[in-house]
This record gives structure tokens, C-alpha cells and sequence, in this order.
């Protein structure tokens, strides 16, 4: 009978973080620009299949090339899903959803593989907490979901350090190379920082390791070059390529630099929230001690790259939480001991519900940021599909939500191009204009276009502590749509 409560418990839980997940995948359903690669890459795997001409990479190919490894991987995940709704007659946006709840599912997939191994190693209470704090927390329930490099990266990472756990050091050696050398090359840092670990505690000989390592490397590498090569039409290695442009030229700092403690005292703190203030007491055990000394040299280490962002970190998030999970066990398994540990109890209870409400308002607010995606549905509401469109979308509209997934009518056609200036000959020959909230550019267009909608999006945040929430979103529209007077010529 307890091993059927167990069970049952377990799939609760499961079925928990997946509703969660899911949950805002549903509330923010559109993507940014940094997920725009491998989204556009999913959506010609699926409906291209080998006309690699129509592929938008070669339009839009970004600042440097990624891989179609993660892409390819998930369009075959999907493709059955997405068959059945092709088969329905269905909006290509639902494929969009099923597309990121494929990618999500991967990552609660090894995710999950971590929380059993955590519950071998440290009892069923850590788990259950290190799910409940996982569940609880915006980003990795936000991002999980994002077809981002970091989140292809992130369920081999999760596997890789399943397997460290476990000393199973062959699968972890594989997994880390499949990781670095495909996906994210700076995660040569973590997971061989973890590699550093296991061999000066003698747990694997140098010549075992190595013979993993070239194997591995050799696999991967040749895999990676032979399909990225035929995709890009060049002999290729995508990650080689943004090596080099981010370590070594170091032009990521190109959009932008933070200063060197960011990590630690802003992306770090919003990411684990509440949960944060358990890690000290999580990491007075020696096993939770071996799991965070590697990861934080590697945001030690990372922090020597200018250019930071909350996403290049995501992959300790989970170790953190199984630390921090520890220490809430730790006072509650102390319960009747006095009532410190009584208060410390009702203090483990009270943070997850802080960090739900920290979570749900940040989702809230997350909703607003995708102008470009209500945008383009705005259009397909308000003009009827059977009419003869040909729509031009800016960038400030293609990168704030819009993706080919988004482009539902056949016979519509979509122009994302760039080498157009406002008023040009061939902008005003467009039926719709999508582009930005700018006075000075929509004049060009006040003789032969009209507004027939305005997006809004966020302005700016402010506190207001006589409201629940108390904060106010300030929305000012963002983008016009734009539709030809019938008149024009």
C-alpha cells in the first residue's frame, strides 16, 4: 500500500512540473529572436523536408551558423503530432506549440532521470523538494520550452550530470562530449571541471578517460560537421564557429557587458529566488559540496566573459536546487527538535509559495513582450484569408514574435526582407505594413496605407504598494499594422 501512495506521488509530481511547464508555454506562446534559428530551422525540417532551398537559413543565416542536430531531433519528435493536425486542416501555430512541448518534454525527461537519482542518493524527501523548488521557480519552467541553443544543450547536461552521480563515468564522458562539441562549447568548463573532480579522486585513469574521450569526440565531431555541412552547404562545424567568435574574437560583448560578479548577484538570485538562502545550510553535506564546487567555478570561471546573460547559466539551476532542497530537509526532518526548526519549517513551506507568486507575476508580465506574434494573429483575424495579401514584417516585428510557424496562409505571402527603406516604390506596393511604433516612418505611408491596428507591448515596470500585485505594466503601443487603401495604386 506505501509503495502504491509512493508511486502515485511520484506521478503527481511528474504530471506537475509538465503542467507547469506547459502552463507557460500557453501564457507566452510566441518566441524572441534568440530562439529564432532553430524554430525557423524545426518548421523546414518538417514542411521542406529536402527542398533545402526554401530553408530560411540561407536568407537569414544570423551571426554565426548553429547546428541542425537539436532541430532535426526535434522535428522528428514532433512530426507525428504534427501530421495529425496537418491531417485536422489546423493552424500552423498549434505545430509551434507542439514543436516547444517536444523541446520541454526532453528536458522534464532528464530532468526527471536527476530527481530519481536524487532520491537514491539522498532520500525521497530531497527529491520531492528538489521538485517542488524546481517547479516553483520562473526561468527553468519558463525557458525549458524556448528553442534556444542552451535548451537543446540542457537535457544532455542533465543526463551528463546524472551520470557523474552515478560514477557511471563512459556514459558522462559521452553525454559532455555530445554537449560541448554539438551544442555549447563553454560547457567545457562544467562538465570538465565535474571530469577534474572524478580524476583526482582516482575514480577513472587517465588512459580510460581518454579512450572515451577521443571516441566520443570523434563521433560527435563527425556527426556534427557531416549534417551542419549539408544543411549550410559548406564544410562546417557550427560550435567551432562560435568558439572562436565569442572566446577568442570575443565579439559577444558586441550586445552588451555586465560586470564580472553579475552571475552572483543579480541572474543567480532571480533564478533560484526564495530557495537561494538554503544553499549555505544544503552545502554543509560533503556529497552536496562535490555537486556545487563544480558549478560554481564554472559561473566563476564563465564570469571572465564580458557579455552575460541569465540563459548561459541555466544549466547549474538544478544542481543548486538539489542543494538547496537539501537544506529544507535538513530543518524538517529536525522538526520536533525545537521550534527554530519549527519556524525554519513553516519558513521551507512559506518560500515555495513566494516563489510561485514571484513566478507567476514574472509570467504575467512575460506576456506583454511578444508585440510582433499578437500582431501577425491580429492580421489573420481582422482580413480574410481568402484575400490577396502580401504583408512585409521589420525586424522590431520578426523579433519580437513572429516565426514561419506563424505564417498559416498558403496563399498569403510573407516578406521579411531588409533591403527595403520606409516609402520605397516596392514598400508601397505591400497590401500590410507590420513595423514599428515610429511617427517619423509611418509618414511615409499616410498617402496609401491606413492603421488598421496597434499592438501593444511593456513600456516600463513600476511599484505600486497599494495594489496586489503591487506593481503597474505601463503598454504603449509598439507596432502598427498597416493595410493599402483600396484606392492606391
Amino acid at each position: 500500500m506505501a509503495e502504491k501512495r509512493s508511486t502515485s506521488g511520484q506521478s503527481l509530481l511528474l504530471l506537475l512540473i509538465i503542467t507547469v511547464a506547459f502552463a507557460h508555454l500557453t501564457v507566452c506562446p510566441f518566441t524572441k529572436v534568440e530562439e529564432s534559428f532553430n524554430l525557423q530551422a524545426i518548421h523546414d525540417i518538417v514542411y521542406h523536408r529536402l527542398d533545402l532551398e526554401k530553408y530560411d537559413h540561407h536568407e537569414f543565416p544570423g551571426v554565426v551558423p548553429r547546428t541542425f542536430l537539436g532541430p532535426v531531433f526535434i522535428a522528428a519528435l514532433s512530426s507525428p503530432a504534427i501530421f495529425v493536425l496537418s491531417r485536422l486542416q489546423m493552424s500552423k501555430f498549434y505545430s509551434q506549440l507542439i514543436v516547444r512541448g517536444s523541446l520541454g518534454l526532453s528536458v522534464i525527461y532528464a530532468l526527471w532521470k536527476l530527481k530519481k537519482e536524487v532520491k537514491k542518493q539522498f532520500g525521497s524527501t530531497v527529491s520531492t523538494i528538489f521538485c517542488l523548488i524546481t517547479v516553483t521557480q520562473f526561468h527553468l519552467m519558463f525557458y525549458c520550452t524556448r528553442t534556444l541553443p542552451n535548451m537543446f544543450a540542457l537535457p544532455v547536461v542533465l543526463l551528463a550530470l546524472t551520470s557523474w552521480i552515478q560514477q557511471k563515468h563512459g556514459p558522462f564522458i559521452w553525454f559532455s562530449a555530445l554537449a560541448i562539441i554539438v551544442f555549447r562549447s563553454e560547457l567545457c568548463i562544467f562538465l570538465g571541471l565535474m571530469l577534474l573532480v572524478t580524476l583526482l579522486s582516482k575514480r577513472i585513469s587517465i588512459l580510460k578517460m581518454l579512450s572515451h574521450a577521443v571516441a566520443a569526440g570523434v563521433v560527435w565531431l563527425g556527426l556534427t560537421v557531416a549534417v551542419d555541412s549539408v544543411f549550410w552547404r559548406q564544410l562546417l562545424w557550427p560550435e567551432g564557429k562560435v568558439l572562436w567568435y565569442n572566446i577568442v574574437l570575443n565579439k559577444s560583448s558586441n550586445w552588451g557587458t555586465s560586470p564580472f560578479f553579475w552571475y552572483f548577484y543579480s541572474a543567480l538570485p532571480r533564478a533560484l529566488g526564495c530557495s537561494i538562502i538554503f544553499v549555505p545550510l544544503g552545502a554543509t553535506d560533503k556529497r552536496t559540496r562535490i555537486l556545487i564546487l563544480p558549478t560554481l567555478g564554472f559561473i566563476f570561471l564563465y564570469s571572465f566573459l564580458p557579455h552575460k546573460e541569465l540563459r548561459f547559466i541555466i544549466y547549474t539551476f538544478p544542481v543548486f536546487n538539489i542543494v538547496a532542497a537539501k537544506g529544507c530537509t535538513r530543518i524538517l526532518h529536525n522538526y520536533k527538535k525545537s521550534w527554530l526548526y519549527k519556524l525554519g519549517s513553516l519558513l521551507v513551506m512559506t518560500h515555495l509559495l513566494i516563489n510561485a507568486a514571484y513566478s507567476g507575476t514574472s509570467l504575467y508580465v512575460s506576456h506583454f513582450n511578444y508585440p510582433g506574434g499578437v500582431a501577425i494573429q491580429k492580421l489573420h483575424e481582422l482580413v480574410p484569408s481568402t484575400a490577396d495579401v502580401s504583408v512585409h514584417i521589420d525586424v522590431a516585428a520578426a523579433q519580437t514574435g513572429i516565426s514561419r510557424f506563424l505564417e498559416v496562409n498558403s496563399n498569403w505571402r510573407y516578406d521579411k526582407r531588409e533591403d527595403v527603406k520606409p516609402g520605397d516604390q516596392l514598400m508601397l506596393s505591400y497590401t500590410h505594413i507590420l513595423m514599428e511604433m515610429d511617427p517619423i516612418q509611418i509618414s511615409h505611408y499616410k498617402t496609401t496605407h491606413r492603421p488598421l491596428a496597434h499592438i501593444s507591448g511593456i513600456s516600463k515596470i513600476g511599484l505600486n504598494f497599494t495594489t496586489l500585485p503591487p506593481f503597474t505594466l505601463n503598454l504603449k503601443p509598439k507596432l502598427i499594422l498597416l493595410e493599402k487603401f483600396t484606392s492606391s495604386p
